[in-house]
């Protein structure tokens, strides 16, 4: 049986407009003309969802919220107002709403909140508070098992490492998981700032004031703002050994560092024994959905709270370049969790702009996928010709756009005949002449 939506609302015409909507898409109404007509509904029947506006008279959208809250803690609940102040917004939010829809309603906005309250928005993955997990270097790509066994292969040793990668791609953590994974695990790690060094450089960086190495690992982080007399230092400190391990970050690639500085050459020469380069995420596209996975466990494990994220959302990360790297997913998905009330996060809140005018196979997929849902619901029977007919018009379209118009050559890419293509013109009600 279709779900049933109960509708609270004063507002007759409102009503009548969301009921027919709904019920169009496959759903079974009710209504109330205010809270308490509702709560009485409720004690008879209860619905799977109820979408309720804001200020009606006697008892509130609000105070029916309140109630719900305490007495059907899991019915999903949209609050609808014309009134779409921030206060309300807020305590709608409070007391538990999963989305905030203002008036006058957008029928297709309304459609997709509906769809997620009621779980038919498929999911890409989804994360319980019992299931956090520590941070961790993670990936499947050939590029990150590469540099997995680059880090394998430098643990057991305690020569000087420099690991390179775009910000944001994970240098520091791979350089505290080296440290971790080697025989000074148990020693101090010390991170240092390049950029902040100068003429002081051996205090630092040299050996400690009572004349015994220092021991652990330190982390000597943005070479490339090494400043000149401090480079000059440096040189002279690794003359000598260290007594620690040194590792060394750099957001150009070692490449880039020789050929065009601002590092002196003597100093490359020095450092550059074992180099680590880290990819940047857009090189590894791949790793996205295990990285938003892991993220989503996080995050629901710190704030205590059930989370998930649709199939389209992620089809939209994987679009987009990613400039910040990894640690621009996890703040986005941060960013998105906080938008995503209901604990879902879908497209809307996933605010990425795709790198081209592409569009990937899944996002295609997702939206056809989506289609055939709508029309089992709203034509069976009539699916397989309407989407037949949906694919064959968009093919027939952009053929003849992309010829001018001409029949012709537009049947000669499409690999159909003439007449073929004028079938599928008339079926799809387009102009034949260019």
């Amino acid at each position: 049986m279709p779900p049933l939506i109960l509708l609270v609302d004063d507002d007759a015409a409102v009503c009548w407009a969301l009921d027919q909507s709904l019920t169009a898409a496959g759903y079974r109404c009710r209504t109330a003309a205010d809270g308490r007509a509702a709560r009485r509904h409720l004690q008879k029947e209860l619905p799977d969802l109820v979408i309720t506006d804001v200020r009606m008279p006697g008892e509130s959208g609000l105070d029916l919220l309140a109630w719900l809250r305490e007495h059907h803690p899991d019915l999903p609940v949209i609050v609808s107002t014309a009134f779409g102040t921030l206060e309300y917004a807020v305590t709608a939010v409070q007391r538990g709403a999963l989305e905030y829809v203002p008036k006058p309603v957008d029928q297709e906005r309304l459609l997709t909140c509906v769809q997620r309250a009621l779980g038919d928005t498929r999911l890409a993955m989804a994360a319980r508070p019992s299931a956090g997990t520590s941070p961790e270097l993670l990936g499947t790509t050939p590029a990150m098992q590469e540099v997995f066994r680059r880090l394998a292969a430098a643990a057991a040793s305690d020569t000087t490492v420099v690991i390179t990668g775009p910000s944001g791609s994970g240098k520091n953590l791979a350089a505290q998981r080296l440290h971790h994974l080697g025989p000074q695990a148990h020693l101090p790690v010390v991170v240092i700032s390049a950029a902040t060094l100068g003429a002081d450089a051996e205090h630092h960086l040299g050996n400690a004031e009572d004349g015994l190495p220092r021991q652990g690992t330190v982390i000597l982080d943005d070479l490339p703002d090494l400043p000149p007399q401090a480079q000059a230092r440096l040189l002279g400190v690794l003359d000598e050994p260290l007594g620690y391990r040194l590792i060394v970050l750099s957001t150009q690639s070692w490449k880039s560092l020789i050929d065009h500085g601002p590092i002196r050459t003597d100093l490359l020469h020095r450092l550059g024994g074992l180099t680590i380069p880290l990819p940047a995420l857009v090189d590894r596209r791949e790793d996205l959905p295990l990285l938003a996975r892991h993220f989503l466990h996080q995050i629901a494990q710190r704030r205590g709270r059930s989370l998930s994220i649709t199939d389209a959302a992620l089809d939209a990360a994987s679009t987009y370049d990613w400039p910040g790297n990894v640690r621009e997913l996890r703040r986005r998905l941060e960013a998105a969790v906080v938008l995503a009330t209901g604990g879902v996060i879908d497209r809307e809140h996933w605010e990425v702009t795709p790198a081209s005018g592409s569009m990937p196979t899944s996002s295609l997929t997702t939206l056809l996928t989506d289609q055939a849902r709508r029309d089992l619901r709203l034509h069976p029977g009539e699916v397989h010709r309407r989407m037949v007919d949906l694919v064959e018009g968009v093919l027939v379209q952009t053929a003849m756009a992309e010829t001018g118009g001409n029949q012709l050559r537009a049947a000669e890419l499409l690999g159909i005949n003439r007449i073929t293509l004028k079938k599928r013109m008339d079926q799809a009600s387009l102009p034949k002449d260019p």
